[in-house]
């Protein structure tokens, strides 16, 4: 075995007696409290009260309980129910505010205006029988509760004794897959590199091409440059760690694009009416990882592949509209990252002030890892215990699956959104920092969720599986290209190839701008995560995040200068003296043309042969150029020291 081979485990899902974490009980106890206040002041309300004051207080105990005191006859009974009905939709509407935005205030304010709207529209003589109606339908829905939580809790417990035996033996079958080495791109993943590098490419303050819905969940502009800028930190360090040009240049405009006020501009809104704050710096010491922790994690990644210092060198600029501005570099901002962790009970911290996502959470995690490699800081190995217990303790299901969201304010999550393709983005981006974990999530997604059957994959979706994250619209492409991405972060290289037949079977593939494709209907966001789909392989991300390009080729040759897009660079890698390339036609209209390249860290004064037929020598800054004639099929040139 390579000594260099990551080692594989597979983490067992813990053994609770319980199905919530012990954080999580102590939020539901005292939801529990507030609650019982609550409804001892709206019964006490009700029996010594006048009648407005009754109604109002039969209000506190439910949602629009108070218009049931107006059931005093047959036009009372169909307005007061009418209301009630209204009263339910408008929460179920604010309840989707808070968990979209961590508006904490729109379902509370739906709470309490329907209980003084039944103040003011209740009879002279409430209905006396309302409070009885009340209880009865809470506990009803009390008792359907209780039974489904212990029906759920049997079911987890007998999934995780199966899992957890299965997990053991899958433990004992897996092998190293051997040092992550990188590898030439593939011929059909070049038209997905052109889709996303010609929206990268373009000038800072354009957009084409570039879809989003929202500014709050995951249609947000930020997800989908992010995503792009996974991207091509994927290509670049599985295929291409040697050279820089343009793919480097692509990543600049993305990591600059997000500090555009488009990109930040929801959180003004969601510190107001999450924490009751007017401060509009979304570098915030407490919610907010969806911005800067997927932020850092995409410069965490270009850093670590370039060693590019200017996010050290010079601060990032965050500029408001009234005129006022936020100044920090690279390590500034990941050190409020780690105080984050730090200050978060949970020690994963919320998105939307009060919603705690593992998924973005991970982000964070890659950031402060890498950041540990490249600066000798232990942010992240100061949190690693404690992020590790509380992700299993408050942040898994009894039976192993990740939870997507959890509430600190209530304890509460949304089930729904526990799902495969969830599941497998833990795996993906879990894997250098939690590779056991991330290896236990992959494991049940595939023995329980992903199956395999005569050459055919089946997925048992749930929930938004079902949907493109990047416009909300019905489509399985996520879920494909996640898992498919996944897949081959884990080397189960039949489900990624299988996942891959599949996208390019249920999907319009349209040409576009000579030599890159658009698949019909998909969303920037999901274009992205093709990409790294059809790019992902085994141990990719483990590799990157982890171990990075080794430093003695991080000072050998590169290829600094190609023009694109007439020429795509497959494959670019050195051994600290010689330089390896794969090259290939970006577009039909470039065979035949010459293209002038250039190279750069060579050894000042060298000599240089190129290929069979060209010779070149280093100047005193170590750059070179030469011309190629493109062919329309790869090229394979070594630029090596010559006597």
């Amino acid at each position: 075995m390579d000594p260099a081979s990551p080692v594989v485990t597979v983490a067992t899902i813990p053994l609770r007696d319980r199905a919530a974490g012990p954080l999580t009980r102590q939020r539901y106890r005292r939801l529990a409290a507030v609650y019982a206040g609550a409804a001892v002041l709206g019964w006490m309300l009700w029996t010594a009260a006048p009648s407005a004051w009754r109604a109002f207080g039969l209000g506190l105990l439910m949602p629009g309980a108070g218009f049931a005191a107006g059931f005093t006859s047959l036009s009372g009974v169909a307005a007061s129910v009418a209301a009630w009905l209204l009263t339910i939709a408008l929460f179920g509407l604010g309840f989707f505010a808070w968990f979209g935005s961590g508006n904490v205030v729109a379902p509370v304010a739906v709470w309490l205006l329907s209980a003084l709207a039944a103040a003011i529209a209740v009879p002279d003589v409430p209905w006396t029988g309302a409070p009885w109606l009340v209880m009865a339908i809470l506990g009803l829905a009390g008792g359907l509760a209780v039974r489904t939580a212990r029906r759920t809790t049997a079911q987890a417990l007998r999934h995780r004794a199966r899992r957890n035996v299965a997990l053991r033996e899958r433990a004992l079958q897996l092998r190293p897959a051997g040092r992550f080495e990188p590898a030439p791109l593939n011929r059909d993943a070049l038209p997905l590199l052109r889709h996303v590098l010609d929206r990268a490419l373009q000038p800072v303050d354009r957009y084409d091409g570039i879809n989003w819905v929202d500014q709050f969940q995951f249609g947000a502009l930020r997800y989908a440059l992010c995503g792009m800028g996974y991207a091509l930190s994927g290509v670049h360090y599985g295929a291409t760690p040697a050279f820089t040009g343009y793919l480097s240049e692509a990543q600049r405009r993305l990591h600059l694009k997000m500090l555009d006020h488009r990109n930040w501009k929801y959180w003004v809104w969601e510190n107001a009416w999450g924490n009751l704050a007017l401060d509009p710096n979304p570098i915030h010491h407490r919610d907010n990882v969806m911005y800067h922790g997927w932020y850092m994690a995409m410069l965490a990644e270009y850093i670590s592949n370039t060693g590019d210092t200017r996010y050290q060198d010079e601060p990032l600029v965050l500029r408001h509209p009234s005129g006022r501005e936020w100044r920090y570099r690279f390590s500034e901002i990941c050190e409020v990252l780690h105080r984050s962790h730090r200050k978060s009970p949970f020690t994963l911290f919320p998105c939307e002030p009060n919603w705690i996502y593992p998924m973005c959470n991970n982000f964070s995690a890659i950031a402060l890892k890498v950041h540990d490699r490249l600066y000798g800081t232990r942010w992240f190995a100061e949190i690693e215990s404690d992020y590790r217990r509380r992700f299993d303790d408050e942040f898994c299901t009894l039976d192993g699956r990740v939870l997507a969201i959890r509430s600190t304010h209530t304890g509460l999550t949304l089930p729904m959104l526990t799902s495969a393709m969830a599941d497998s983005v833990t795996a993906h981006f879990q894997h250098g920092t939690f590779p056991d974990i991330a290896r236990r999530s992959w494991e049940i997604a595939r023995m329980d969720y992903i199956r395999v059957l005569d050459g055919r994959i089946e997925i048992e979706a749930r929930g938004w599986d079902r949907l493109d994250t990047g416009s909300y619209r019905p489509s399985m492409i996520t879920t494909y290209t996640q898992i498919g991405a996944a897949a081959a972060e884990m080397g189960d290289l039949e489900v990624a190839a299988l996942l891959r037949e599949r996208v390019r079977e249920e999907f319009d593939w349209r040409p576009e701008n000579d030599g890159a494709v658009s698949l019909d209907g998909v969303s920037t966001q999901a274009h992205a995560t093709t990409l790294y789909h059809w790019t992902a392989r085994p141990n990719q991300r483990r590799s990157m995040h982890a171990d990075g390009i080794p430093d003695v080729e991080r000072a050998g040759p590169v290829l600094a200068e190609a023009p694109y897009p007439d020429v795509l660079v497959c494959y670019a890698r050195n051994d600290g003296s010689a330089l390896a390339l794969e090259l290939a036609p970006g577009c039909s209209a470039a065979v035949g043309r010459t293209a002038t390249l250039g190279l750069d860290q060579l050894r000042p004064g060298q000599r240089y042969r190129i290929g069979d037929a060209q010779v070149c020598v280093a100047d005193a800054g170590g750059r070179a150029r030469f011309d190629l004639r493109i062919e329309a099929a790869p090229q394979r040139l070594l630029v090596a020291p010559a006597p």
